[in-house]
């Protein structure tokens, strides 16, 4: 096994939002997302089992191909937390046993999300 380490990239904002407060970019823990995560209806469980179409085995495809990602996107609920964007990548790298991804999310909820799920970690390692 190699050890990969994922680089992640931001999401531009899209056409129209370019003059909005930009999204916070956080370190999180991932069980400690995971377990906030499995509370709402979106939950991929492990396996990808209840995943959208093939999305989950196309992550697996990508991160062999790849050492880099867009940003997942995530905001705390009244449920726990759902993904705007990268639900799958997350369940997928969650099964893997990666400990830290870097995430945006609303600035308004940045300091929730370290307080909630920060990690000291900075690197996601992927043991491909």
């Amino acid at each position: 096994m190699r050890r990969k380490i994922i680089e992640w990239h931001p999401n531009p904002a899209a056409e129209g939002w370019e003059q909005t407060e930009p999204d916070g970019v956080v370190w999180v823990d991932v069980t400690k997302l995971d377990a906030a995560w499995q509370r709402t209806e979106q939950y991929v469980l492990p396996g990808g089992a209840n995943g959208q179409g093939s999305r989950y085995e196309r992550v697996e495809q990508w991160f062999e191909e790849n050492c880099y990602s867009n940003m997942f996107f995530a905001v705390i609920c009244d449920d726990g937390i759902e993904f705007g964007e990268g639900r799958h990548r997350f369940a997928w790298l969650r099964d893997r046993g990666v400990e830290a991804i870097q995430l945006q999310v609303p600035s308004d909820q940045e300091h929730h999300f370290i307080f909630q799920f920060g990690t000291e970690l900075r690197e996601s390692v992927l043991m491909a």
